[in-house]
């Protein structure tokens, strides 16, 4: 059976193109499912000359995990690939060498590598090159996982489906949930997409928002962990120093000089989502303790 590819898209164009053509010279046959949350630039006439199973998202209604559970439900197959509409896959072969990932049972998700796009700002494509790269950096770190080019088990999305309460890092939740159940997610460097964005300062606020929140929330924290110091102030120095010694080490001026502001809407986003999310997760452990307390009594 031909594996699904599920692709998520909104007002994607010209990169859904570059995207769709690449998808077409696979040398692994597939189906093709899109999610289109409301296009109105060309994507989804560019969309049906590959495809006619679109599921249309109507503009407010996109909550990632709901889209997430929704692919999967629409979708066949034991092993179900993401792959956003913004990355495109470097090679006829990224499809084939994405599923062997799947080396057994126990891997319940795979992840490719990202290259950052050749107009990408140096900050952005330095972060790109250390989340990927050859998946030394990744072992550092508690968890590492990105939904825009991977592929999932669907026996254990069917046993634990996407958090639909998330806004953002469902995909990090998600394949954390599969590990503490004794699955492994791999990553497989050789399938290989060119992915990137160049973020606005309030953009880069926001997106680190959303994920400081949702680490709260996922993760366990000890105090020291979440405090300032840790969380946030030694993070800054370290990512400001990298960036400093990338950017001189590239004749890349104008970028070092930009790092210490553009990691401070990191620091600020972050801190404050984390902040949020923690308060969130203290009223959730409150109200889950009265509820206990509340049925216990009633024995």
């Amino acid at each position: 059976m031909r594996p699904c590819i599920i692709m998520r898209s909104h007002n994607d164009m010209p990169l859904i193109a570059e995207t769709l053509a690449m998808l077409h010279k696979q040398d692994h046959p597939f189906e093709l499912i899109v999610l289109d949350n409301a296009s109105t630039d060309g994507t989804l006439e560019e969309v049906k000359k590959y495809t006619d199973r679109v599921i249309h998202i109507p503009a407010g209604a996109y909550v990632p995990g709901r889209v997430l559970n929704q692919g999967m439900a629409a979708s066949h197959g034991e092993l179900v690939v993401f792959l956003n509409s913004d990355c495109t896959p470097q090679h006829e072969t990224w499809l084939r060498h994405l599923l062997a990932g799947f080396t057994d049972e126990r891997v319940a998700a795979v992840f490719g590598r990202q290259i950052p796009r050749p107009d990408c700002h140096p900050l952005y494509a330095k972060d790109t090159e250390q989340t990927y790269g050859d998946g030394t950096r990744q072992k550092r770190w508690r968890h590492c996982f990105s939904m825009a080019a991977s592929a999932i088990r669907r026996s254990v999305w069917e046993a634990m489906p996407f958090d639909e309460h998330l806004q953002y890092s469902e995909d990090i939740e998600w394949t954390w949930r599969a590990r503490q159940r004794g699955y492994t997610v791999r990553y497989v460097p050789d399938a290989v997409v060119m992915h990137s964005h160049n973020y606005t300062w309030r953009q880069f606020y926001k997106r680190h928002y959303g994920e400081g929140k949702a680490e709260a929330l996922i993760f366990d924290w000890s105090p020291w962990e979440r405090s300032f110091l840790r969380y946030s102030l030694l993070p800054y120095v370290r990512q400001v120093l990298s960036d400093e010694a990338y950017c001189l080490a590239r004749g890349h001026l104008g970028a070092a000089l930009y790092a210490p502001i553009l990691r401070l809407a990191q620091l600020l986003g972050r801190r404050a989502g984390f902040r949020d999310g923690w308060r969130e997760r203290q009223e959730r452990a409150a109200a889950e303790a009265s509820l206990r307390w509340a049925n216990s009594g009633t024995r």
